[in-house]
């Protein structure tokens, strides 16, 4: 049998084990393990016999992509029965669980792989993990003819490694000459209707996917896919349904080891798969996938080194199944009202005023980690208590990693229960695949999910700034110079001597105000419309949005206090107009009405001021 190393690039090799913890543990186990010598190769297929005892391989993968790996991770060997659990998959994309369940159980036997024991009650295999099993499995496989129907097997198996596989055609011919008990098990199911012909062909199919040649570091990245969902995560492919990988991996909890499969789950907790070839395959849905490959097998057909080596990273990296799920107690990492964290929309005093008295109403929860049945739960919980003083709730999902069908439905659900008692509840910071699965907005009162919290923010506070200055004459769109927050102490007198000096310049929709190293020459205050402030990033293509103007607010203040350049960019963004005070302006006033133009000072100053204390309140609460 040919041990070819395959060209499959690897991120981390075992030199990098002083730097990475993972690549070191490996590094570690790989050589408490290298000299064990117990177990022998696999001979009643002569060509295994072949194997060299010393090949020995670890590969890890994580359920992102990153690849681990230490010894013979890339020597090429059969998948053999590892072939079963993706088969089984094939097979319920087929044709449907309810229709494979009909033809092969998912019990547990106690017996050795290649039993001929059946479940006559039920007329079916025991289970898709074992001989008898897998081969009903094959003859399920669709397709004209044995070559239709075995590239569409190699193709499965090739997306879930990442790269074309192929066959080891002197394995396959060996298998296939010496498979007389496959034989005779696949006869026995013909006489009692489990499968139909043509069994040659059957059979043939069997042989040709136990023959497909892997290694160590495929079977870690075809672990990694059924780990995230079915879609490789090194290629982006998908591979298996996502609705059908529960199934492989529930199989391969309870059968997969063979008669040692109690144990298995028992003392390593993964769902895995083994094969007489030397590999074992190991599952920690939602993080990681593990490959071993060493040819020396014990008395059921497991790897030897293979069985110690998972015991081990199980033990170490705490992934046992059973000991690795999250708690729902981690579900809302901080909670905060509108008082205490507003939006970064700059607003006038009487705005402000009412958002002091009714910010409260508002309540921003930070979510974080994955979103599941438990933690729904718990969430539900919180804001069901929460929701008689609140009329505005906000899911900050930034730090939200995944949220599974579960989650999702019951988040829909609280919408619409939140929505019928007019109390919209809102989701902001959510990933496009999140928001995407959340599928159709559920409808007033609730808007559409926002790219950030401080959007979400806002909206809030206009709702409730709108329903207090309802007939208010002071939420006219238009705001009169006089009427300007920071001219508030401004006298009919002062404004006559500063009207002259102003310049009333209006902006389109989208066009700069403001850009980032101009010189702060001039002040503005804005009579109508909005503006934001945007800050440009360095990779040159994007900007954050810093903070926002309404109508009767001041900006640009450096040119009052010494000039210097433009921080970032204001953008108009809606049809704004500005009350624009140039370099030339504040001179004369300085010059010829000191008076006015300490007044102007001071009011600047206060402004600062207040934003400058409402910023650190935020800082206290956001970091207590």
């Amino acid at each position: 049998m040919d041990h070819t190393e395959t060209t499959t690039p690897s991120r981390w090799r075992p030199d990098d084990g002083a730097r990475f913890p993972i690549a070191s543990g490996l590094a570690e186990v790989h050589a408490r393990f290298r000299n064990r010598r117990e177990g022998t190769v696999a001979t009643y297929i002569p060509e295994l016999a072949k194997a060299d005892p010393g090949h020995f391989g670890i590969a890890l993968v994580t359920a992102d992509g990153e690849i681990y790996e230490v010894g013979d991770a890339g020597v090429a060997f059969t998948i053999q029965s590892i072939s079963k659990p993706f088969v089984y998959g094939l097979a319920l994309e087929d044709h449907g669980q309810a229709a494979v369940m009909a033809r092969v159980g998912v019990e547990p036997t106690g017996e050795a792989f290649n039993s001929i024991v059946m479940d006559e009650k039920r007329n079916r295999p025991f289970n898709p993990m074992v001989n008898a099993g897998a081969i009903a499995t094959a003859a399920m496989i669709k397709g004209e003819g044995l070559d239709a129907r075995f590239a569409r097997v190699l193709a499965m198996f090739s997306r879930f490694a990442g790269r074309d596989l192929d066959v080891d055609e002197a394995v396959f011919r060996s298998e296939r000459d010496t498979g007389h008990r496959n034989r005779a098990i696949a006869h026995l199911q013909l006489s009692a209707g489990m499968i139909a012909e043509p069994i040659a062909e059957h059979l043939d199919l069997y042989f040709r996917q136990c023959s497909i040649r892997v290694t160590a570091r495929d079977l870690a990245v075809m672990a990694a896919t059924l780990a995230n969902h079915g879609g490789n995560p090194l290629t982006g492919q998908r591979a298996l349904a996502p609705k059908y990988v529960k199934n492989v991996l529930s199989v391969m909890s309870s059968c997969g080891m063979y008669d040692y499969s109690g144990e298995w789950i028992y003392r390593v907790g993964l769902p895995a798969k083994s094969g007489v070839g030397g590999g074992i395959i190991a599952v920690l849905p939602g993080q990681v996938g593990l490959g071993v490959f060493s040819p020396l097998l014990d008395a059921q057909g497991n790897s030897v080194r293979g069985l110690l080596v998972c015991e081990e990273l199980s033990r170490r990296f705490n992934l046992h199944i059973f000991d690795a799920f999250a708690t729902a107690g981690a579900a809302v990492r901080r909670a905060y009202d509108g008082r205490t964290v507003a939006s970064k929309r700059q607003r006038r005093a009487w705005e402000q005023a009412i958002l002091r008295r009714a910010g409260g109403e508002i309540h921003v929860y930070e979510l974080q980690g994955d979103l599941y049945f438990a933690s729904m739960e718990q969430l539900f919980r919180r804001l069901t208590t929460d929701i008689g003083r609140l009329s505005y709730l906000i899911l900050d999902g930034r730090r939200v990693a995944r949220a599974d069908a579960t989650a999702l439905s019951l988040l829909s659900q609280m919408r619409a229960v939140f929505g019928d008692a007019g109390k919209p509840l809102l989701l902001a910071g959510f990933s496009e695949d999140i928001r995407a699965a959340m599928g159709a907005d559920p409808g007033p009162p609730a808007p559409l999910p926002f790219p950030d919290t401080d959007a979400a923010l806002e909206w809030c506070e206009n709702q409730l700034i709108a329903a207090a200055a309802a007939g208010d004459a002071a939420a006219d769109a238009t705001v009169a110079l006089a009427a300007m927050d920071v001219l508030a102490d401004f006298d009919a007198d002062d404004l006559a001597v500063l009207r002259p000096l102003l310049t009333l310049r209006r902006y389109a929709p989208g066009e700069m105000i403001i850009r980032e190293g101009d010189a702060a020459d001039r002040l503005f205050l804005l009579a109508s419309g909005s503006a934001v402030v945007s800050l440009r990033l360095p990779d040159g293509g994007r900007s954050r949005r810093l903070a926002a103007f309404a109508p009767g607010v001041a900006f640009g203040e450096l040119s009052v206090f010494g000039g210097g350049t433009r921080t970032a960019d204001v953008i108009a963004d809606t049809a704004a107009e500005c009350h624009e005070l140039d370099g030339g302006g504040l001179a004369t006033l300085a010059a010829v009405h000191p008076a006015i133009y300490a007044k102007l000072l001071l009011a600047v100053g206060r402004s600062l001021a207040e934003r400058l204390r409402r910023a650190t309140a935020e800082i206290r609460a956001l970091e207590a």
